[in-house]
């Protein structure tokens, strides 16, 4: 089998409680939800007979933010490096994990020629209210980290009445960075 293009949702785990995720909404009616995550040996298991050259890989969520998955750098390295994935898509709020996770991905991100790429979800310079509970200065600090370790990344930012007046920094500061 080959695949040219996937989407995969690692985790259902999120540091966040953004107002219009499903998940917010699924743990504001008092729904259960079922926090899990895909591991290494699963994403072997999954993907060991499946022809991934070339293919678009997104790791994103419609629950879950991939960072959260533990196994997340495990899962990219065996994507880049033993599929020979053409490209990969990380879209994420950069709330989470260690300096030096974030090193170490950015340089992951560096080897592989730009296939590696992180979405940073920031709605804002200073402010980031849409992504309620994510320390926008821990933020702020992972990004400059991946980026310091040559990191391939793109600022995706969502223009809300908080954060439209910073539109002008935003493109500054992403030059900058």
């Amino acid at each position: 089998m080959i695949i040219k293009k996937l989407e995969i949702e690692l985790t259902s785990a999120c540091n966040a409680k953004c107002p219009l995720c499903k998940r917010t909404s699924i743990l504001e009616k008092g729904l259960p939800l079922a926090i899990s995550s895909y591991s290494i040996d699963d994403i072997e298991h999954m993907f060991n007979d499946v022809d991934l050259t070339d293919s678009k890989i997104k790791m994103c969520g419609v629950l879950g933010d991939p960072i959260a998955c533990k196994d997340l750098l495990l899962i990219t390295e065996y994507f880049l490096l033993e599929k020979g994935v053409g490209n990969i898509e990380v879209s994420t709020n950069a709330g989470l994990k260690t300096k030096k996770f974030w090193n170490d991905y950015g340089e992951l991100s560096a080897l592989s020629d730009g296939r590696l790429e992180v979405h940073f979800a920031v709605d804002g310079v200073t402010r980031n209210d849409y992504r309620v509970g994510v320390n926008l200065t821990k933020v702020w600090d992972n990004i400059d980290t991946y980026l310091e370790a040559k990191g391939h990344a793109i600022w995706q930012y969502i223009i809300f009445d908080y954060n439209e007046h910073e539109l002008d920094a935003a493109r500054r500061i992403a030059k900058e960075k």
